[in-house]
């Protein structure tokens, strides 16, 4: 009877919606849980996103980010955050997606792939022409994700300053 009732449950689960739409103020404290069961999976520290920080960031005079929210059956399944970018070389506008987040229940059942989706037609919509991410190497689970929706860049290294790193380029050595 357990089996019969989790079979039951998981179908509903597989045939529920999932809708992707703008993320909303109220959505502040599930992004920011869900942020940080991002950060704790990609194995680094705790992550400092908190709702205050999404209010204040992607909500302000001007916005930081943007982010998308996918629900099935009006629950939070996951999020993606991304921000405008330009490309000289094209001339062109596009999103660099900065985070993607799909809660562990509802993986493997399109929730990342329609949040993808989502970002890449209100870039499309808004005049973007392309989207970026990064993963982390060792991340064999969204390497394997992603090249289902494009290859992996072999000529391009991606470089970043944080920390001590960022102050010294900055001119503001701590």
């Amino acid at each position: 009877m357990a089996t019969t009732r989790h079979l039951q449950s998981r179908m509903e689960e597989t045939t529920t919606a999932i809708e992707i739409r703008p993320a909303r103020r109220e959505d502040a404290d599930d992004i920011a849980a869900m942020a940080r069961a991002l950060s704790v999976s990609d194995g680094d520290r705790i992550s400092r996103f908190s709702a205050e920080a999404f209010l204040r960031d992607g909500f302000g005079d001007i916005p930081a980010f943007d982010t998308m929210v996918a629900t099935k059956g009006n629950v939070p399944a996951g999020y993606a955050v991304y921000y405008w970018g330009y490309d000289t070389d094209s001339a062109t506008r596009g999103v660099y997606l900065a985070d993607l987040y799909v809660d562990e229940c509802y993986r493997r059942n399109g929730v990342g792939t329609a949040l993808v989706t989502g970002v890449a037609r209100h870039s499309r919509d808004a005049g973007g022409r392309w989207i970026f991410w990064s993963v982390l190497k060792r991340n064999k689970a969204a390497r394997r994700f992603y090249r289902h929706i494009a290859p992996e860049l072999r000529d391009v290294l991606v470089c970043a300053a944080f920390g001590a790193s960022f102050d010294r380029i900055a001119g503001n050595s701590q």
